[in-house]
């Protein structure tokens, strides 16, 4: 290992008398002799190299060499809106070199980091980093918008290990974390080998149906695992020692927990947040854990109503978000139905607390190359929840069925007039039959061996689902969606099955007033479907790496153009405007 010699020692060196050199270089067998002294005589001042000082790192994003700065700054694409707003809440400054060093340490001989390369993620960095022994880690640093600050680094890194503990569901393994800022790598980070195979997004539009429907089955005995273990309240799960206050978590028994190493303890995702101050969430907020939906409709509620004094977070719908009173009254009406509302037999037999994954989409799941059927990973388990099992069970991102899609038993089929179709539109019809057939088996799957997260998914009445879906977000999305299921069920409340009196009434004028303002919304939905569809963007107006920001941000001022003459008949051009998801 190289050896540097102290600025002091070096001038000690450079004072020896010069007379006695020209003896050294004659008399060889003394020079050795001398040299041999002098390096011992000052081995208690030399001080070993940091390898990663001497050794030159390898900086890479895509392919491509970046700089230590465009390690903490967000590359991974532009946005169309808040752009500046986007990247600062996605900027974190971190020692580079003692990340290594806790990489390094990781290996079995101290070998040093030679290649970073970074993986950028919405909510936080992902640098795969690899080591002079050809270990590769994934190093993920937390950033501003990651949630909240420590509980959601803590979460995560209980989750990677609870699960792979406690089941066969394949997870990263959690190798090191530091949910401390002020460590030595100036961040909260993650440490986790490397996910084995390779994502399904590279093989998935080449698999045969055969194939797809084998992996579905597999992906359905995963989730079946995570359905069987029932958690004793609602939140998110953490190490016992991450969460301090005994009123702040709520034990695992041993039957859960055998090392008595877990807890709930509370939500920590970004919801809680704003994302853009280091101030936790707001003073009296309860964010779990929750020992039964009443109180989980409280809190949510109560953080709704809290989330009242920040700036509407989508300035564009502003017509139909409503005013703070209005928040309050439908807020306060959803806490007051829910002791009623919890009693409905579905909440009975589907309210279990249950861990999931909520965001499989292709990139977060791994397969084997040599047979994709087999997943090998399942990575990205930031911010899960330990939530009732109607609110977790869905489909999965890529199994969203296509339009047309009809549930039930029914096995998915090209049209009849297949025959007549030109090339064009038989291969469309060709891909929808597959994409069609990858939904079904997932449904039957889940019908023959997950059969709660099937009622969960497809039985659970969608008006009793909404309630705790749209009470903890309504300074976000608006409203008027958690008043128009209010109303729906206090409307339907005998026809649901309930025998006691509906504790919250609408006065005729109330759902007048709201019929109009849920219209607006149906408007506004449909523009904002529109514009995200044609840009291939999300709600922030993400545009991903590679694509001509220029030119997107042109397609955006001629789509907006395009969508006043198309709606022409049902907004006028100032509310097309107002209501415009990315104003140019």
């Amino acid at each position: 290992m190289p050896t540097l010699v102290s600025a002091s020692h070096q001038a000690a060196l450079i004072a020896f008398p010069t007379t006695l050199l020209p003896i050294l270089f004659i008399d060889q067998d003394l020079m050795w002799a001398f040299l041999k002294r002098a390096a011992t005589s000052l081995r208690p001042w030399i001080r070993r190299a940091d390898p990663a000082s001497v050794r030159r790192i390898s900086l890479t994003c895509q392919g491509a060499s970046v700089t230590e700065d465009e390690l903490f700054t967000y590359t991974n694409g532009r946005h169309l809106v808040n752009e500046e707003q986007q990247r600062c809440k996605r900027y974190v400054k971190f020692d580079i070199q003692a990340l290594c060093r806790a990489v390094s340490s990781l290996t079995k001989d101290g070998a040093p980091v030679c290649k970073i390369d970074k993986m950028e993620g919405g909510f936080s960095k992902a640098l795969l980093m690899t080591t002079g022994d050809g270990r590769e880690v994934v190093a993920k640093i937390r950033t501003l918008c990651a949630g909240r600050k420590k509980l959601a680094t803590a979460s995560e890194a209980a989750v990677l290990q609870y699960v792979r503990e406690n089941t066969t569901v394949p997870i990263p393994k959690l190798l090191a974390w530091n949910d401390d800022p002020s460590n030595p790598v100036g961040a909260e980070y993650i440490i986790m080998e490397k996910a084995p195979g390779v994502q399904l997004y590279k093989v998935w539009d080449v698999m045969k149906e055969y194939d797809r429907i084998q992996l579905v089955v597999n992906l359905v005995k995963i989730e079946k695992q995570l359905a069987a273990i029932k958690f004793p309240a609602y939140g998110c799960l953490y190490f016992r020692h991450s969460i301090a206050k005994e009123s702040e978590r709520i034990l695992l028994d041993a039957s859960l927990d055998p090392t008595a190493s877990f807890c709930i303890g509370p939500e920590c995702g970004p919801a809680w947040t704003d994302g853009s101050s280091p101030d936790d969430i707001e003073p009296g907020l309860v964010a779990g854990p929750w020992h039964d939906l009443v109180q989980l409709v409280i809190g949510k509620a109560q953080r709704s109503n809290a989330r009242s004094r920040l700036p509407i977070a989508n300035s564009t719908i502003h017509f139909v978000h409503g005013s703070a009173a209005e928040h309050k009254s439908a807020l306060e009406a959803a806490i007051k139905l829910a002791p009623s509302l919890v009693k409905h037999d579905h909440f009975q037999k589907l309210s279990d607390s249950v861990l999931w994954h909520t965001d499989l989409h292709l990139g977060n799941i791994y397969v084997s190359a040599e047979d994709p059927t087999q997943i090998t990973c399942l990575i990205d388990w930031q911010h899960t929840l330990v939530s009732p099992l109607f609110t977790q069970a869905r489909w999965p991102v890529f199994l969203q069925p296509p339009r047309g899609y009809s549930t039930g038993m029914e096995i998915p089929k090209l049209p009849e007039d297949f025959e007549e179709l030109d090339p064009d539109d038989k291969e469309l019809a060709r891909v929808q039959k597959l994409e069609a057939v990858s939904s079904k088996a997932y449904e039957l799957q889940n019908y023959l061996n997950n059969r709660h997260a099937y009622c969960a998914i497809w039985q659970f009445d969608q008006r009793l689902r909404e309630v705790f879906k749209r009470v903890g977000d309504t300074w976000d999305e608006g409203i008027v969606r958690l008043r128009e299921v209010l109303i729906a069920i206090s409307q339907q409340w005998e026809v649901m099955g309930f025998s006691t009196p509906c504790p919250i009434t609408f006065t005729a004028e109330e759902v007048a007033i709201h019929a109009q303002q849920f219209a607006k919304c149906g408007q506004w939905v449909e523009v904002q479907d529109f514009a995200k569809q044609l840009l291939c963007t999300d709600d922030h107006g993400w545009i991903m790496p590679g694509v001509d920001f220029a030119w997107k941000q042109d397609q955006n001022k001629r789509l907006l153009e395009h969508a006043i003459r198309h709606f022409e008949a049902q907004l006028s051009e100032d509310e097309m405007r107002a209501i415009w998801p990315f104003p140019p």
